[in-house]
């Protein structure tokens, strides 16, 4: 029943203290609890080598991937955490560093060999993620979207590798890979390297590591955007077999190329409101650039903005064929349809940035020196696939999969719908809990939890637990 009656506004308001054991991130337990069904901190401890000193790398490490998840930022991200003796018990951590202790390892963390060692736990951990999710949620159309992109971050003249790019202005570049909504690899561009080569770099290791292991290298389908669209990448993406339908708008061939096609050579693919296009068409034809070996398919595409009279073009390569797409040719889509509306998803993988660079902060480097950045922000990988793989395994079920369209199939959608980091850490990370450990048994009792919250908090406890 709902009352109309409000609460007397109280004359005094008085404060107190007490000690007892309980924390503000009772709910953390859900990350703990997937980073042992991934063996995250297990390879974690196999891989780095031995350090000394107060804190070994695992707890360090730990302690700010779980600081970060808890919304701390930056070198930061471990100091709430030293003073929450329940939070650590729950974490089974013997302490937490200090933040000029975290400022200090972060140059070790960020040199050569430790950071392979975590490029290999995150590569390890992100392949665990994959097998344990259900296939038919990784799937776009049959394939399984690979993602490599970059961001530029807040750079500044003092900080080491910030760079000028024309077209985004100054900052520090940083590339990732994902497959699907696991972050697979990362890495901080130094002086004299690029958004191209490090990627080029990174979908190696992404092949070798995770695609190949787990049988998905002829399912892969890599969706880039046109800066990868020339030569050295091609040529790659064609020497390990990987499909590709990548963005060719940055060659000049490609305008001019289409321009130069025919009225019966394009499909009328109508008007699109939503982009505010009065018309557009698509197309297939073949490239050919002055220092290509070979012609290269291109997948053409031309639109008018609402009040304008000239056709704008944009073009897509891609190794693709019909026979690859069948089921979509079924449907009723033309090839060239069947490809936009493959690259169209690429929209939507572009928006898992926001998990990491907003949510936890990682926009914003914390140091000058690119080697302790480098270190930073391979702790903060981990940290975000942490918090991804909470949501993806313990939130999945039926509901969230692809939505059908009119035609029977299913919209394309290169991620499963799944919750922001900073709403899972709102609705399910910052529940007060109370901590205790009897022998080997760890009891984490969350209190003051309304009924829906209840039932969430349950249903992730329960996924969680069947991986």
């Amino acid at each position: 029943m709902v009352t109309t009656l409000q609460p007397k506004t109280p004359h005094t308001i008085k404060l107190d203290f007490s000690n007892e054991p309980v924390t503000s991130f009772g709910g953390l337990v859900l990350a703990e609890k997937t980073a042992a069904r991934l063996g995250l901190w297990r390879t974690m401890e196999g891989l780095l080598p031995s350090r000394k000193g107060d804190f070994s790398w695992l707890t360090a490490i730990k302690s700010m991937v779980m600081g970060l998840l808890s919304g701390a930022q930056g070198t930061y991200a471990t100091q709430a955490l030293r003073q929450d003796e329940s939070l650590l018990k729950m974490l089974s951590l013997p302490a937490a560093p200090e933040e000029v202790t975290v400022w200090r390892m972060l140059k070790p963390l960020g040199e050569l060999a430790p950071r392979e060692s975590l490029d290999r736990v995150q590569a390890i951990a992100a392949r665990r993620l994959l097998e344990q999710m259900p296939r038919k949620a990784l799937l776009l159309e049959g394939f399984v979207p690979v993602f490599p992109d970059g961001s530029l971050l807040e750079g500044s003249p003092r900080r080491e590798g910030t760079k000028y790019i024309r077209e985004k202005g100054s900052g520090m570049m940083w590339s990732a890979v994902f497959v699907g909504p696991a972050l697979c690899a990362q890495r901080m561009a130094n002086v004299g390297q690029g958004e191209q080569s490090c990627v080029r770099a990174m979908i190696e290791d992404v092949d070798h590591a995770i695609l190949k292991p787990l049988k998905l290298h002829g399912q892969a389908l890599v969706l880039a955007d046109s800066l990868h669209g020339d030569e050295p990448t091609l040529k790659q993406l064609e020497a390990t077999h990987l499909h590709y339908l990548v963005g060719a708008n940055k060659l000049a061939r490609t305008a001019q190329t289409l321009a130069d096609l025919t009225e019966t050579q394009w499909e009328d693919t109508g008007a699109r409101s939503k982009l505010g296009w009065s018309a557009s068409g698509a197309c297939v034809c073949w490239l050919q650039c002055e220092d290509w070996p070979a012609k290269r398919l291109l997948v053409g595409r031309r639109f008018k903005r609402e009040g304008e009279m000239i056709w704008n073009y944009a073009g897509a390569l891609t190794d693709l064929r019909e026979k690859d797409v069948r089921p979509m040719l079924a449907r009723g889509l033309s090839f060239a349809r069947a490809m936009w509306r493959l690259y169209d998803a690429k929209a939507g993988m572009e928006t898992q940035f926001k998990d990491g660079l907003s949510d936890l902060g990682l926009h914003h480097p914390p140091c000058r020196k690119h080697v302790r950045n480098a270190g930073f922000y391979a702790v903060g990988a981990l940290a975000w696939l942490l918090g991804v793989a909470v949501d993806v395994l313990g939130g999945a079920d039926e509901e969230r999969g692809n939505t059908k369209r009119k035609d029977g199939g299913e919209r394309a959608r290169a991620t499963p719908m799944r919750m922001r980091l900073w709403r899972l850490r709102r609705e399910l990370f910052t529940l007060p809990g109370r901590v205790t450990r009897h022998a080997r048994e760890l009891k984490v009792c969350l209190l003051g939890v309304g009924e829906s919250t209840r039932r969430l908090f349950e249903r992730y406890w329960g996924n969680l637990s069947l991986c």
